[in-house]
């Protein structure tokens, strides 16, 4: 998490919105191909990969793209229209802060059927313009409600066939009693059977045994406050990123001064803004970097691949986003600043210049008009 390659004075020579070449701007304008090519100018401005949102709630059940005449309708109450219009709102805001993949969960769905009526609205979005990948995400009280077997077996079955999900986020208990984390296991060998990408959660740091379970399970990302004393050999051997929330960082009570120590034993940490619209949140990536530097102690390199490549791996994207190389979507955010460690030292800024999918504008800041 430590190193990032920089290149100053930099050019990308990108072909059907992919990257082919990169590198010193005299090496790569003197290739052949690049003569043919339309030229967008950065200005000497800073070039990053796109942000890559690894929590967050695109359509929550009430807000203001839901609030109609006094009254605020639920999600199942909402009509298509209305939740695609407030979908559409905020993906258009994710693009203007450099965000160009996320993972959107269906927390706040007041039932299995509210949580598919969701997905169906995300999967509008997936690819434009913005990489929606969707978390079936059904809370404890639901997974009670409908049994843990149809909830695999009927309803997890059929949307993973619709594909309207690419990951099956589950709870991990609150408490450690045996009742709670054997119901779990038990839960999660039956996805896994049924070919599921699998994501923890949990509102507590994990325990040992919670990190074992992690470990065991296969998941490939889990997110939690931190962990309960130092990490157990279990946890440091698992191939899963572990996703700090802005709320987490910001929580007194959930305690994320073990991330300096796992970073330094070798651990992956991804930060999330666990935005849920009205209820909590932040669009601006910037200010989870200023969060990382100054509440986490984690360098910029560090908050940066926290934001870009790790979290990417922890909704498993990493083809498709987190990173700028040959072979993959030019998918950038040019930012208004000289220096990437300029970026970390500014929490409400957004220095989004430009944000380009595939190698094409999709979004440049507004200029002053001349007066």
């Amino acid at each position: 998490m430590r190193d990032i390659q920089v290149v100053n004075d930099a050019a990308l020579l990108v072909h059907d919105g992919v990257v082919r070449d990169l590198g010193p701007a005299r090496r790569i304008e003197n290739l052949a191909e690049a003569r043919r090519a339309i030229e967008i100018d950065a200005g000497g401005r800073l070039a990053i990969p796109s942000f890559v949102e690894a929590d967050t709630v695109l359509v929550t059940p009430r807000g203001e793209g839901l609030r109609s005449q006094g009254a605020e309708p639920t999600i199942a109450t909402a009509s298509k229209k209305l939740l695609e219009n407030q979908a559409r709102l905020a993906v258009e805001e994710w693009v203007r802060h450099g965000v160009l993949a996320m993972g959107s969960a269906t927390h706040g769905a007041g039932d299995l059927r509210d949580a598919r009526k969701l997905l169906n609205i995300q999967k509008i979005f997936q690819t434009r313009p913005i990489r929606i990948r969707s978390v079936f995400s059904p809370s404890a009280a639901q997974i009670e409600a409908a049994a843990s077997d149809n909830v695999v077996k009927q309803w997890a079955a059929s949307i993973v066939e619709k594909r309207l999900a690419g990951l099956l986020e589950l709870e991990i208990p609150h408490t450690d009693a045996p009742f709670g984390l054997e119901h779990l296991e038990a839960l999660i060998q039956m996805s896994v059977s049924h070919g599921f990408i699998l994501r923890l959660r949990s509102e507590t740091p994990l325990s040992h045994r919670a990190q074992r379970l992690v470990r065991e399970s296969g998941a490939i990302s889990v997110i939690a406050p931190g962990i309960t004393g130092a990490p157990s050999p279990e946890f440091t051997k698992a191939a899963c990123v572990l996703v700090l929330r802005t709320t987490d960082i910001l929580s007194s009570s959930h305690p994320v001064e073990c991330a300096r120590r796992m970073i330094d034993e070798g651990w992956a940490i991804a930060l999330g803004s666990g935005y849920q619209g009205a209820k909590w949140g932040s669009f601006n990536p910037q200010y989870l970097l200023y969060l990382a530097r100054e509440q986490l102690g984690m360098t910029i390199e560090e908050a940066i691949t926290a934001t870009t490549w790790n979290s990417a791996c922890s909704l498993r994207m990493s083809t498709v986003a987190g990173s700028v190389e040959p072979g993959k979507q030019a998918d950038l955010a040019i930012l208004d600043a000289k220096d990437y460690r300029d970026l970390g030292r500014r929490p409400g800024h957004n220095d989004i210049w430009l944000t380009l999918r595939g190698g094409r504008p999709i979004y440049r800041r507004g200029a002053l008009m001349p007066y």
